[in-house]
């Protein structure tokens, strides 16, 4: 396999090939099942726990009309794994591509990283998996990134396409319809392509129309996001409107990809492309807890955009955010509620160290001292999805979280699932919580996937489609 120039061709598919017996494909594979018998819980009902090759960063979903039902994606550092959620309470596991058989030339170690936010293509039934250089023994400046492109048309046997290499590989997100991958993170690798004057690394565009062919242009976009810096960027996550917003150190900003708009950086009318997008919004939130860290005290992990009105907020104004901050429970990193008010002329394009330009904060919140709560080990903020007005979100050894933001100016817990370690029971790290079909899944870095159901009252009119990653498609 050749790096750096054209993609890794992988042979045959490395993931498992039971033998085809039963009506919808293939067989089921042996499991574990993590009984949280320390589980401490609130309105809400543990169903299941799965765990496949490993515990897992991110979750993704696509439905099989030739089947009539989902399968549920999950990668983390044991590879990937496959299941049927014919069931949906109890998930099947039916295949997997364990981090073995992802090993490049020159790799040291089975262990895959990281793969958060994992992004899919429901319509040509392909799974990316994000290479993050400090997999497989690498380190930020010695490890290859890039994107494993996976086709899963029968979820029974995944095969993977290609390796492409990319000077990015924390995170990526499909953009307009999954023809372009938006690969971003973390921090500057000091590798060809990367600018030595980058703190980290910006988004890079790769066109995928050609998934046995894919091309990275050479030009970045989301440059100078941090008071001018060109910072990390750590995820992208498309809206129900199409809008792709960048989150990272610095901030929050939104992007137009397809389509003619108004840029008000450049104070024209243009056409938006996935590799040269046109600024719609967004920028900076003061820091919520300072911890005196710059990158941490900034540094917005994840966000969702609100395409609908909230209380007695506009229509689109509001911003829900993660600010990541591992440290001390009471200091960890919050979930934010952001106005985008007075962010629309390029605000957040112009910002600098002299004359920042910051995001007016409605609230911010923590699990620190609600009910529920752990007291010591890793508590910060991480991944979410949002239900009608309710927010579930993994915050690592707080557990999952339930949190009404019907009034944005009050978030308000309404319920929690942690599991401590103990009695021979795994301890959760929850990494990111999805909303999905009636239910809930987690993917939690220990224990594999816990499927939950919230309880409490749906606040807030149902979503038709729940919106994690991209909601592009």
């Amino acid at each position: 396999m050749q790096l750096g120039g054209a993609g890794a061709a992988f042979a045959a598919g490395p993931g498992s090939s039971p033998s085809d017996n039963s009506a919808h494909g293939g067989a089921v594979l042996e499991d574990v099942h993590n009984e949280p018998t320390t589980a401490v819980a609130g309105n809400v009902t543990f169903i299941d726990n799965v765990r496949g090759v490993s515990g897992y960063s991110a979750l993704n979903f696509i439905n099989y009309d030739k089947y009539g039902y989902d399968f549920m994606f999950a990668n983390g550092t044991g590879g990937l794994a496959v299941w049927s959620l014919k069931d949906p309470k109890h998930p099947a596991l039916v295949s997997k591509i364990t981090a073995a058989e992802l090993r490049l030339p020159g790799d040291t170690q089975d262990r895959f990283w990281e793969g958060e936010n994992m992004t899919v293509d429901p319509k040509r039934k392909l799974v990316f998996l994000t290479r993050d250089p400090r997999g497989f023994g690498g380190t930020v400046s010695t490890g290859q990134s890039g994107v494993y492109i996976v086709d899963v048309k029968n979820p029974w046997k995944p095969e993977v396409v290609t390796f492409h290499p990319i000077p990015a590989g924390h995170t990526a997100t499909c953009i307009n319809d999954c023809k372009y991958l938006w690969s971003v993170g973390p921090a500057n690798t000091g590798t060809p392509g990367q600018d030595p004057s980058w703190k980290g690394v910006p988004v890079r565009v790769t066109d995928i129309h050609d998934i046995k062919h894919p091309y990275t242009f050479d030009q970045a976009v989301d440059l100078g996001r941090h008071d001018g810096v060109t910072d990390y960027v750590h995820s992208v996550d498309v809206d129900k409107n199409g809008i792709a917003w960048a989150s990272g150190e610095g901030g929050v900003r939104g992007y137009w990809t397809e389509g003619r708009h108004y840029d008000p950086v450049q104070k024209r009318n243009r056409v938006a492309t996935a590799y040269d997008p046109v600024p719609y919004a967004g920028g900076t939130v003061v820091a919520t807890n300072p911890a005196g860290t710059d990158f941490f005290d900034f540094f917005d992990h994840n966000a969702y955009h609100n395409t609908e009105k909230v209380g007695d907020f506009d229509k689109g104004e509001l911003l829900y955010i993660t600010n990541e901050n591992i440290t001390t429970c009471s200091r960890a990193g919050e979930f934010k509620i952001a106005s985008l008010k007075g962010s629309y002329d390029g605000e957040g394009w112009r910002s600098t160290p002299e004359n920042p330009f910051r995001l007016d904060l409605i609230s911010h919140w923590s699990p620190w001292g609600k009910e529920g709560s752990a007291t010591t080990g890793s508590c910060s903020a991480h991944w979410f999805t949002v239900n009608g007005n309710i927010v579930a979100q993994g915050w690592y050894g707080q557990g999952t979280r339930f949190i009404d933001v019907s009034d944005p100016r009050n978030p308000t817990q309404v319920g929690y699932f942690r599991v401590p370690a103990g009695q021979g029971v795994t301890g959760g790290s929850a990494s990111a919580v999805y909303w999905h079909n009636g239910l809930v899944y987690v993917a939690d870095y220990n224990r594999g996937v816990d499927v939950l159901r919230f309880d409490g009252k749906l606040a807030g009119a149902p979503d038709d489609k729940i919106c994690w990653n991209s909601c592009d498609k």
